[in-house]
């Protein structure tokens, strides 16, 4: 998964190319993954949720002992480079150095990996759910990556994590939901899982249905089992999840609470106002 940014981006206060943003190898971040980031969407050139993700780096940073900046400081270095990216549909990343130096810089996204049906495998290794980087997004995200490449070399798009003790705990790039009738299960934060941004508003949104949802212990025979599978991220929205280890769900097909939420989130989404904070950061 390789993501390059584009156009102008911020490096600890100051704007500047996407040249400029470089880290010495001997910083704790390149050296040992001592760093924190979060992924925000930016749709139309505005960012989504920022406020929600700004939190979670901020608890991120705090167990890392990494410095954050002042959310406003933040919030004028994501509109900015928001507003300045190449296209409508982007990514963009925060960025903190256990040792200070903080960027913000954004690259091209492809709107059609939105709600797109992925098919994913059961992962041959372990995460442990006591790491202390569990559930935390950090630089060191080699394990990720390595996911993403044995589900894609056994032909699937995602791969699904299990803990030490064979629960599920996540996806390589989001969350997991498994439907059986009227009742949603997702990994909890005890196994392992991320806190992530959409599966918070997912859950909101999937109880207002008036569907059970419980953050609980999944298992591999509920992935077997379920009506539905689906995962949740900032950059994806909700991806059902059509095959898993070469066998079908739902006969291959979106299931209709999967759908139902999509519409949902983006009709939330678009009635969603965020702060008008336009300050500029030094430079701009």
């Amino acid at each position: 998964m390789e993501r390059r940014p584009e156009g102008r981006a911020v490096l600890s206060g100051n704007v500047v190319g996407c040249e400029a943003l470089l880290l010495p190898w001997f910083d704790p971040a390149a050296q040992w993954g001592l760093g924190v980031f979060e992924t925000v969407a930016v749709r139309e050139r505005a960012p989504r949720h920022l406020d929600e993700h700004l939190r979670r780096l901020s608890a991120a940073a705090h167990r890392f002992g990494a410095p954050v900046p002042e959310a406003s400081e933040l919030r004028r270095a994501v509109r900015l480079v928001a507003e300045g990216a190449a296209s409508q549909s982007s990514w963009l990343k925060i960025v903190v150095s256990r040792s200070g130096p903080w960027a913000v810089f954004a690259g091209r996204s492809d709107p059609n990996d939105v709600g797109r049906e992925v098919s994913a495998v059961v992962l041959p290794w372990r995460r442990h759910r006591l790491d202390p980087t569990a559930g935390i997004k950090s630089m060191s995200y080699a394990s990720s990556i390595l996911g993403l490449e044995e589900a894609r070399r056994l032909g699937a798009d995602e791969g699904l994590w299990l803990n030490e003790r064979g629960h599920v705990c996540q996806a390589c790039t989001g969350n997991v939901f498994v439907v059986r009738g009227r009742a949603v299960d997702t990994p909890s934060l005890k196994d392992g899982a991320r806190d992530g941004v959409i599966r918070a508003l997912a859950i909101e949104a999937l109880r207002a249905f008036g569907l059970t949802v419980r953050p609980s212990k999944v298992r591999i025979a509920a992935l077997r089992a379920a009506d539905e599978v689906f995962l949740t991220s900032s950059l994806c929205g909700v991806r059902p999840v059509v095959r898993i280890d070469g066998r079908d769900v739902r006969k291959g097909k979106a299931g209709p609470i999967s759908c139902r939420l999509t519409e949902r989130l983006i009709r939330d989404e678009a009635s969603h106002e965020t702060s008008d904070d336009r300050g500029t950061p030094r430079g701009a």
